[in-house]
Formats: structure tokens, C-alpha cells, sequence
């Protein structure tokens, strides 16, 4: 065993990060081919958009992670081979991360490594970001071959560098040598709103190392020995977003099925209390998240999903079924790891490469109230196993701790996302996402009606028009206020400078369930952009097209949701034209 302290001695005068580090997200294969494709989910507009990004070429695997900037913008992504920039190419210096000494094969190699890979802002450096990684191995044990992780390594990236694209300035700083936890690389931030805390368990101990990030650099402080050893399998670790409690899901084997281990966290000294472990048996993956509010923990167990109280005091007890898998045709669709997303969802991929995400949709509910739904958003290319995993960017200071000494205050940020309801275009339902604790939300759906006052309410619209929602979200330390346009019924603008023609286009069947065509002028040399925007605005689609022979091209919109639609065409010269139509199931 060894214990070091590594101190990174650098310094930047820069601006200071935000809080939409985890606003995208990539899943999928390798990008470029007609099968398969790299899927990006954006949730710079409260609600994710997913499209297909084919300029991606990287391979997704269960080691997933990536960060924006504090504005939403897509920085860096790690597949746990390299890091790859904004410019969707390999970042300089960012190559051949993993452990040389082992050989790059499916299925023993750091691409394969659920939650191998880390990315946190450096304190004060807000144009560096350190990326935390673990490397994989093989340990023979008497049983036979077992995965395990020997090391943890970083990398610093200077985005100052290769303009703006980035640079890796340091490959492969040692931060832990030693026998280590599968993977589970997790952090929180500390109580003084600024720092933040990893933690690592020695493999199969119930010893825990503790890794403070500062401004000063990386510290890895004393053990803490706590509780009964944990044993070492597939699974994930998570902190509650609140910082209050971490969680550990093991999947063993078959025959030695699963385990949770439950912790209090202080964050202010980084130790954990309560420790409690339970032991299921069944098939051997899973992972775990916690619900936005911290107080539901879930766990999925291949074919089940459960629920807990982490308020109870006996949290075993309060363990609930809340999603049960159901066979169907095809490659089978069953539960592994999960993440809350920064739409306060929790999406979870399957035990293999499929066309769906599972998704928790309301996790702040009790049991089935938590609307767990399988096969929830069908994709358009294949998911190899994996969701994007990052912590909680947007948790402040414990104000009023003895850690709270920086001068920080939690300042509320509005920040909200809204639906319309599936049979009433005028009706929405509108979520709260705001941060920084906020304790009283206003809501002003600008159609003159009174203010309301509910967290999530439901609205209905008089009629069809363009309507500025704004929130208002408030506390003791300020109040903020977000707002955002929503058209209902009408065509949102278009991002373009051209004036909009007369339509030279057709679109049919309308209404439509699965496949729209678009019938355009008969010139095989012509190329086409086309767009697809909600009522809301949202982007649903934007591709590139050059019709038959015939001039009809066909567009998959299975997996938009029932509603109002409108599609733009741009031709090569320019001209643009926008069409109504109307998504149904029949």
C-alpha cells in the first residue's frame, strides 16, 4: 500500500467556471458509418435534444465521460483510451491514456471500465480541468482470472491552449498505486463550495482513501477505515446530490449476486459514517443513482428496479419495486447503469447494445409514483452499454458549517423545462430545475393570468400564440429570474438571415406516425437542409438531403413525441420554406 501527497503547483488568472459542465452527453458506437453513430443529448434548453453526431469518431463502451464549459458548450469527452476536444478529434497530447502494460482487448481493457474516468474543474484554474482515471488489470486470484484496478492516474488539460481546443499538459500523474476499486470514480463538492472530494476504496477492504481537489492541486489525505470490508465487483458509486450520503453497488457473480453499501458523508472532513451493506441475490449488474431531492436511492438488478428511503432509519426495509423487466422480441433490453441527468431524470442503458434508454422520469416520488419507464427513448443507432457519468456541478456551500469560510453564498439560479401535455397542445407541465437551494419559485406564464406560486405546476394556454414563461426563484441570500419563449401553434423564427418563400414543398401522409415524405422539385443535383422544431422550439432534427429520382425523400420520425411539428427546407440558393405538421400514433 501506498500513501502520497501530490501537489500540483500551477497557476492561471482566469475567468471562474459555471455550473452546465454536464450538459452533454455522447453515447453510442463509432460515428461516420450508415449503421452506427455517436449520439449526443444536449440539455442546454432544459428538455435533452438527441441527434446523431457523425463527425464523432469514437468508441463508446461502458467507460463514458465528458464536460462543458460553464455556458453549456461542449469542452472534452474520454472513452478511457483518450481524450478527445470540441472539434471531435483526438486533443493534443490526449492519446494512449490507458495502462501500457496491458493489452487493449474487449473486455479487459479501460474502454470497458464503468466509471473509469473522472472529469472536475480545478478550483480557481477555470481554464484547467483534471481528468481522474483508473486503469484496469487482471489479478489471479485462486478462484480464477478477476478484473480489478491497480492505479489512479490524472491528466491536466489546459484550454488556453491549441486555440481553445485544449492541450493535455500532463499524461499520467500518479495519484494512487495500489490494488483499488473496480472503476466508481465519483466526487462531490466539498462544504466550502469550492473544492471537491474522491473517494477510493482499497479493493475489497473497508479502508477508503480520501482525495481532496484544491486550488493548490490534488491531496491524497489519510485512510478512514470504516464498517465492514466491501467486496470488489461491476458496479457503480454515487453521491447523493445534496453531498449528505454515498452509495456503492457490487455485482459479484451469480451464485454471490449483489451488493449495497449506504454511507453518511460529512463534507467538511470528507469522512463517512453509518455504514450499512446488503447483500441480493440474482444475476450480477446493476448500478445506482440518487433521486434530485437525495432522499430515494434506486438500484437496478438486471431484470428488477428498486426503490429506498434513505430517510428511514431502517433503509433496508423501505426497499420497493418500482420497474420490472419485460421480455420482447430482439436483443434483450435489461437494466445496468444509470445517472441523474441535469434534467433531474435519471436514464439508465441496457446489459447490451440496443436501440433504447430506460428512464426514471419523476425520481422524486415515492414507489411507483417514480414513473419508471422501460424502453423509454428509442434511438436512432445503437447504445454500447453506457450512460455519461458526472457529479453534481451545481451544489454550493453548507452554508452556515464551520467549512463554510470562503465567503460563498448559495445565489439561486432559475432554471426550469416544460413539456406539453400528449392529448392538449395548450396544456404544459412545467419543472422546476433551479440550483442553489432556492425556497420560493414565481411563476408568470405571460398570457396575463395570476402568478403562480407551485414548484412544478401545470398550465393551461387560452390559445394558440407566443408566450415568455418566466421563473423567479428566491432565498436569503437573492433572488434570479430565468425566462424562455414558448410558440403554440405558431412557427418559432428560423436562425437564418433569408427571407422565407412562398412553400415549393409538399409533406405526406398529415397527420403522420412513423415515416414523413417530402415531395420536392424533381432536379437530381439539388441538396436540401432540412429541420424539424417543435411548438417549444426545440430541434428535433437537421440533416442534409438529396432526394431520388423522383424527388421524395423520406424522414424516420418514430421516435418523436405525439404533437405539433414544423419542417424547414433550404435550398442551395437559399430560398426557405416552413411546413405544419402533426406527429400521431395511428
Amino acid at each position: 500500500m501506498k500513501n502520497k501527497l501530490h501537489v500540483l503547483i500551477l497557476f492561471f488568472a482566469l475567468p471562474v467556471f459555471a455550473q452546465k459542465q454536464d450538459f452533454n452527453w455522447f453515447i453510442g458506437y463509432q460515428g461516420g458509418t450508415s449503421e452506427y453513430g455517436i449520439l449526443s443529448m444536449d440539455f442546454n434548453d432544459g428538455n435533452f435534444k438527441l441527434k446523431k453526431d457523425t463527425i464523432f469518431k469514437i468508441d463508446y463502451c461502458d467507460n463514458n465521460v465528458a464536460i462543458s464549459n460553464g455556458d453549456g458548450n461542449f469542452l472534452a469527452a474520454f472513452n478511457g483510451l483518450r481524450i478527445y476536444d470540441n472539434s471531435r478529434k483526438i486533443m493534443k497530447n490526449g492519446d494512449s491514456l490507458w495502462y501500457e502494460t496491458l493489452p487493449h482487448l474487449t473486455g479487459y481493457s479501460d474502454d470497458d471500465l464503468p466509471q473509469g474516468g473522472l472529469f472536475l474543474p480545478w478550483p480557481e484554474h477555470p481554464d484547467s480541468v483534471l481528468l481522474f482515471y483508473a486503469s484496469q488489470g487482471l489479478a489471479y486470484l485462486p478462484s480464477g482470472i478477476d478484473l480489478t484496478c491497480f492505479n489512479i492516474f490524472y491528466s491536466l488539460i489546459d484550454f488556453t491552449k491549441n486555440d481553445g481546443l485544449g492541450t493535455v499538459q500532463e499524461r499520467r500523474g500518479m495519484v494512487i498505486d495500489d490494488t483499488i476499486q473496480y472503476g466508481r470514480l465519483t466526487a462531490t463538492r466539498h462544504a466550502n463550495g469550492r473544492d471537491w472530494w474522491i473517494l477510493v476504496n482499497e479493493r475489497s477492504s473497508n479502508s477508503y482513501y480520501r482525495i481532496l481537489l484544491d486550488p493548490k492541486g490534488i491531496h491524497v489525505l489519510d485512510k478512514q477505515t470504516i464498517g465492514i470490508p466491501i467486496k470488489d465487483g461491476l458496479g457503480l458509486a454515487c453521491f447523493s446530490p445534496d453531498g449528505r450520503f454515498y452509495a456503492v453497488k457490487n455485482a459479484i457473480s451469480a451464485d454471490d449476486g449483489h451488493y449495497i453499501d449506504i454511507y453518511s458523508f460529512d463534507r467538511c472532513t470528507g469522512y463517512l459514517s453509518n455504514h450499512h451493506q446488503f447483500h441480493y441475490f440474482g444475476p450480477a449488474v446493476g448500478g445506482v443513482a440518487f433521486s434530485p431531492n437525495s432522499r430515494y436511492l434506486y438500484a437496478s438488478f438486471y431484470y428488477y428496479v428498486y426503490q429506498y428511503d434513505m430517510y428511514s432509519s431502517n433503509i433496508d426495509s423501505t426497499r420497493v419495486l418500482v420497474g420490472e423487466y419485460e421480455p420482447a422480441p430482439g436483443i434483450p433490453a435489461s437494466f445496468y447503469v444509470m445517472q441523474l441527468a441535469p434534467d433531474n431524470k435519471i436514464y439508465m442503458c441496457g446489459t447490451s447494445s440496443i436501440l433504447f434508454l430506460h428512464v426514471i422520469h419523476n425520481p422524486d416520488e415515492y414507489g411507483l409514483a417514480c414513473n419508471f419507464q422501460q424502453k423509454a427513448i428509442p434511438l436512432p443507432t445503437y447504445n454500447g452499454s453506457c450512460v455519461s457519468f458526472s457529479p453534481n456541478f451545481r451544489l454550493g456551500p453548507l452554508d452556515g458549517s464551520d467549512c463554510d469560510t470562503l465567503g460563498l453564498d448559495n445565489l439561486p439560479k432559475a432554471w426550469y423545462r416544460a413539456s406539453a401535455d400528449s392529448t392538449d397542445t395548450l396544456q404544459y407541465h412545467f419543472t422546476d430545475l433551479s440550483y442553489f437551494e432556492p425556497n420560493t419559485w414565481q411563476w408568470d406564464f405571460g398570457d396575463g393570468t395570476p402568478l403562480g406560486t407551485e414548484r412544478h405546476p401545470v398550465h393551461v394556454f387560452d390559445s394558440i400564440g407566443v408566450y415568455n414563461v418566466c421563473l423567479t426563484v428566491s432565498n436569503d441570500y437573492g433572488v434570479d429570474t430565468f425566462c424562455r419563449k414558448y410558440y403554440l401553434g405558431v412557427p418559432p423564427p428560423v436562425s437564418t438571415v433569408a427571407e422565407v418563400d412562398q412553400v415549393f414543398f409538399s409533406v405526406y401522409p398529415n397527420p403522420v406516425s412513423n415515416v414523413l415524405s417530402i415531395r420536392l422539385p424533381n432536379d437530381q443535383n439539388a441538396a436540401y437542409q432540412v429541420q424539424i422544431q417543435s411548438v417549444t422550439g426545440n430541434i428535433w432534427l437537421e440533416k442534409n438531403i438529396q432526394p431520388n429520382i423522383n424527388g421524395i425523400e423520406k424522414l424516420d420520425i418514430s421516435t418523436l413525441p405525439l404533437g405539433i411539428y414544423f419542417l424547414s427546407v433550404r435550398a442551395k440558393d437559399g430560398k426557405l420554406a416552413t411546413v405544419k405538421f402533426i406527429k400521431t400514433d395511428f
